[in-house]
């Protein structure tokens, strides 16, 4: 009988840790490179499908020429939208991302297809080059210096992409673009002006970041005014608050025009379930909303819908704290009740020879939805056109339940394009594109 053979044992090659680690560190930069130039194809596929709509408006829309392609355009920004589960906003600025770098820098973008660099250095670089375009109207000279420019930046932003980090890239880049601006400094005072706006970040707790981009002076200005103001206001013996506190309270009350008679009245609805006010006051039966000093109304709703739960909601934008809460009910001077019952009377439902929502019917579909009623879409139900499930033309009702808030994009989409918009039996709106992606419902939260 043969000996059993058995095989030799084998040893395990130990690589050195060095070695190791530059595989895994190779692996990682070839994966970020990946990711960066899928980013940039997925960017370049965005601009190729709203130009292949622009180009075949028919696929959205039955409307033609210019006013077809425009609608066109809009609707498969939509129809991109909710596929990449991204803003329309978002859409629209990726797709002019890509078009101006083309069209400015197409080395940088090149590297950025190769993955080389992400989109948001890309941004950085078209943003700077948008400083060094020709002004309107200029003359030959200044388009030629313009041109010029812009090929030096193109240049060395090509090569930086390749051998610096991001800081160094954005670095440079600010200095580079001081050197290759030739205006003036009232110049480009100007052109900044022109950025001016109001920003509004919420961060949580019912509290939020209200910020304004004005002239240096108008800055310094307001800032020496509040500042005055709560070091007067300070000296009181009852006042508790920090300076800081003092001048929060100043800016919101200025801003919302408290104390004035041409305070602006903004309605701004926010759900407060009874539950909570019951060992602050005794409004009667049901829940109420109201209207502040400042002309700020408010919605409240019992907590009989879904979800609602025990927290107040400052609808289309986040929960409030019940102490908030019940302040915001305390501070008011006026109800107004939002859902049907027998003691308020309001009605929810009318006849359909009326046209138009009536106001309870607008402020409940506001409190109900919070933003507009279509899947992806955030615009707030309160700036909403109210739509008709079944148009109204065509023997609809103008009841509560055949009643839905669409943005006026989404309006328009709805009646001028091929979108089909299908209201679920909770009230939320489904879409189906012309080219057969159907939208789903964001989960219960």
């Amino acid at each position: 009988m043969a000996e059993d053979r058995y095989p030799e044992e084998v040893t395990p090659v130990r690589l050195p840790a060095e070695e190791i680690l530059g595989h895994l560190l190779d692996a990682a930069l070839a994966d970020h490179m990946d990711a960066n130039r899928r980013l940039a194809l997925r960017a370049g596929r965005i601009v190729e499908a709203i130009d292949t709509a622009v180009r075949h408006p028919y696929v959205y829309t039955s409307v033609e020429g210019r006013a077809g392609s425009n609608l066109a355009e809009r609707a498969v920004i939509v129809d991109i939208a909710l596929r990449l589960q991204l803003s329309e906003r978002a859409v629209q600025d990726v797709a002019r991302l890509v078009r101006d770098a083309r069209a400015r820098l197409p080395m940088l973008w090149q590297r950025a297809e190769e993955g080389f660099l992400s989109l948001s250095l890309v941004e950085s670089a078209v943003t700077g080059a948008a400083r060094l375009l020709p002004p309107f109207g200029a003359c030959d000279d200044e388009r030629a210096v313009s041109a010029a420019a812009l090929r030096e930046l193109d240049s060395r932003a090509e090569e930086w992409a390749v051998t610096v980090t991001p800081a160094g890239f954005r670095s440079r880049l600010a200095r580079l673009l001081d050197t290759l601006d030739a205006r003036t400094a009232d110049a480009r005072h100007t052109a900044a002006l022109r950025d001016r706006k109001v920003l509004v970040e919420h961060v949580g707790d019912g509290m939020a970041w209200v910020s304004a981009l004005v002239p240096s002076i108008d800055a310094v200005a307001i800032k020496r005014r509040l500042t005055a103001t709560a070091k007067h206001l300070a000296t009181h013996p009852h006042e508790t608050r920090s300076r800081d506190q003092i001048r929060a309270d100043l800016l919101s009350a200025w801003a919302r025009g408290i104390g004035t008679p041409t305070a602006v009245k903004t309605k701004v609805f926010v759900t407060i379930p009874a539950t909570l006010l019951a060992s602050s006051s005794k409004p009667g039966r049901g829940s109420a909303g109201g209207v502040d000093q400042a002309g700020a109304s408010t919605g409240a709703g019992a907590d009989v819908r879904a979800g609602l739960g025990e927290s107040a909601t400052i609808v289309g934008h986040g929960p409030l704290s019940p102490l908030a809460a019940k302040q915001i009910f305390l501070d008011t001077n006026a109800f107004h009740r939002i859902i049907t019952d027998p003691i308020s009377g309001v009605i929810l439902d009318m006849d359909r020879r009326t046209y138009r929502p009536t106001t309870a019917q607008r402020d409940w579909l506001t409190l109900q939805h919070g933003t507009c009623a279509r899947d992806g879409c955030t615009r707030l139900a309160l700036d909403a056109d109210i739509d008709h499930t079944t148009p109204w033309a065509h023997g609809g009702p103008t009841n509560i339940r055949q009643l839905r808030p669409l943005c006026p994009p989404d309006h328009t989409h709805r009646h001028r394009t091929k979108l089909a918009y299908r209201t679920r039996d909770n009230g939320t709106v489904e879409v189906t594109t012309p080219t057969g992606f159907t939208s789903t419902e964001p989960p219960p939260f």
